[in-house]
């Protein structure tokens, strides 16, 4: 062994999953023992090092505050906290470690199996830090330059136990979510309409919610006691029931510290958006925005949900004639809760790679997600894109109109000459090939600078057991100008909050879905010549005061090294939300 390297034992044989009992919601909450709730959950296996140090995650603990280093033993055994007081999962660092690299990986291996692939992070490292203690503050956050999720704690005092952020397991699912999210789309960072910040809050939350959702334990606590025979009442699992679940909550613990005991950070679950909630000034906050998203998701959820327990409900109606005396086993209830919020999560994560990769909005969402179920899922038999579609029409978001060409039935299709097949599925110098070769046919202005950003290949697999090989590739259009130069170029007119010299952004780009044998099928795309968007995005970044250093538009938004969702998660702190 080298001197100065210390080494965990390696002598186990590789594998592909180790168990690990994490606390599956915070602290706060207690399972029927009156203990705190914890699930014995899979997590997919890695080589580990002292840390605990895996392939894609390392678990760092500094402690700013008291500037104290902590290496914790790998993770090697499974389930090495079973049985162990509270207090020790309060207290244990150590604990803290598997609880945040556990849940961290657990997140990342649900998005790369929705996806069929690896996925990289937002910087140039391998290893994701995860840091559980870094300061002694109540937030959370992940830090791209810093290639990290930071997670604060408040400290005890005469009152109250100490509150460590990285105990809540929606917490850092829904920093995990951040982190994968900027790995897929890095350009979701930029200055933009409102919309897309509030996707990368409403979307982790999302991922957080869903995950809760997926270990039976929880929601069988959330069912309400068993009768002897472990069954629960019809009206237990009726739709109403199951939206006032303690499920619909996020992280309860670290809430009551920033809300004063008011509860948990977000409820947004519970609060179906208002009509016009576009139109309204207070929506324009990342996290309210964001809700939106999250409120659609769980209606989706209990409407799925609902229909997978049909089965179980499907006998006659009883003496009483309205069906109220049926009743079901709570673990096939919660089996099947487990179920639907793991097939929306898988349909969700599917979407992402049918984004554009700037300039996002909802409707792009809404769009993505039901082009990739449709590739997986031609026949959708049980209706989860009609409830999907519905779902988000209710709410005011449709489907874009003229933002995706279907390549294979386009009346001029693309060339092929010359084209490598094998590169299009990983090389961008052959995308961009093929780019320039069918730039008119595909609409495309090379008058602005262009660049492949990524290619990527994938394999989804199907209900019906088939893989669908593809490979998506990205590609960004930038050009920077004077607001009088827009004017110009465009024939409209700005906000007078914008002076004609001020430096501006603007982009456009487009993902190019190919097939497994290379033809391109599907184009999606944001026209950096849509003005009428630019014009709409300049004057937000105005009006909201988004502005770099430079006094300039849509460069950046003068946020220091590091703090980009830092200050996303206390940008409204009246609200209650800080993380």
């Amino acid at each position: 062994m080298p001197d100065g390297i210390d080494f965990a034992d390696d002598t186990d044989q590789p594998r592909t999953h180790m168990t690990l009992r994490l606390i599956a919601q915070d602290p706060t909450v207690l399972g029927e023992d009156e203990r705190i709730l914890t699930a014995l959950v899979r997590v997919p296996w890695s080589r580990m090092e002292v840390g605990p140090r895996g392939a894609r995650l390392h678990v760092v603990d500094y402690d700013t505050a008291t500037g104290r280093y902590y290496r914790h033993a790998a993770i090697t055994d499974d389930d090495p906290f079973a049985d162990v007081p509270d207090t020790t999962l309060k207290k244990d660092r150590a604990f803290h470690a598997q609880q945040v690299y556990g849940t961290a990986a657990r997140t990342l291996a649900a998005f790369e199996t929705a996806l069929g692939r690896r996925l990289p992070w937002g910087f140039a490292n391998h290893q994701l830090a995860l840091v559980p203690h870094a300061f002694a503050e109540a937030n959370a956050y992940y830090s791209r330059e810093d290639g990290a999720l930071l997670f604060g704690y408040v400290p005890a005092d005469a009152d109250r136990e100490a509150v460590y952020t990285c105990l809540s397991h929606d917490v850092v699912v829904h920093e995990t979510a951040h982190a994968v999210l900027d790995g897929l789309r890095r350009r979701y960072l930029e200055p933009a309409l409102p919309d897309q910040a509030a996707f990368h809050e409403g979307f982790a939350d999302i991922v957080a919610l869903l995950s809760v959702f997926s270990m039976r334990p929880v929601i069988e606590r959330a069912l309400g006691p068993a009768d002897k025979n472990g069954r629960i009442k019809r009206a237990s699992v009726e739709p109403a029931a199951l939206r006032r679940s303690v499920l619909a909550k996020v992280a309860e613990e670290i809430g009551g510290v920033l809300t004063q005991g008011r509860g948990a950070l977000r409820e947004s679950a519970r609060k179906p958006p208002p009509t016009g909630w576009d139109e309204m000034p207070e929506f324009d906050e990342p996290h309210r925005r964001g809700e939106v998203l999250v409120a659609l998701a769980f209606e989706l959820l209990v409407e799925i949900w609902w229909k997978r327990l049909q089965p179980l409900l499907s006998r006659p109606k009883a003496a009483d004639g309205d069906g109220r005396g049926i009743t079901v086993d709570r673990a096939r209830a919660a089996e099947e809760g487990a179920r639907a919020a793991s097939q929306l999560l898988t349909m969700l994560i599917r979407g992402l790679d049918y984004l554009p990769p700037v300039e996002f909005d909802y409707g792009d969402l809404l769009n993505a997600v039901v082009l990739a179920d449709a590739e997986v899922v031609p026949d959708d038999d049980l209706g989860y894109r009609d409830l999907l579609i519905g779902r988000f029409e209710a709410a005011g978001i449709k489907r874009p109109q003229n933002r995706v060409t279907d390549v294979l039935t386009a009346q001029r299709p693309p060339h092929y000459l010359g084209i490598n097949f094998a590169g299009l599925r990983s090389d961008r110098d052959e995308v961009f090939r093929f780019l320039w070769l069918n730039a008119p046919r595909l609409e495309i202005c090379t008058d602005y600078y262009t660049v492949i950003e990524s290619v990527l290949p994938t394999q989804r697999i199907g209900p019906d057991g088939l893989i669908v090989p593809e490979s998506v590739a990205t590609y960004l259009q930038m050009v920077n100008m004077t607001a009088r130069e827009f004017t110009d170029a465009s024939g409209l007119e700005l906000s007078p909050q914008i002076d004609p010299g001020t430096s501006v952004q603007l982009f456009g780009g487009g993902t190019l879905v190919f097939d497994q044998f290379g033809r391109l099928k599907l184009h999606i795309f944001k026209r950096l010549t849509d003005w009428k968007r630019q014009q709409r995005r300049l004057e937000y970044l105005a009006k909201t005061g988004r502005r770099d250093s430079l006094q300039r538009l849509g460069f950046s938004e003068g946020t220091a090294r590091g703090q980009a969702f830092a200050r996303l998660h206390n940008s409204d702190l009246s609200s209650g939300e800080a993380w």
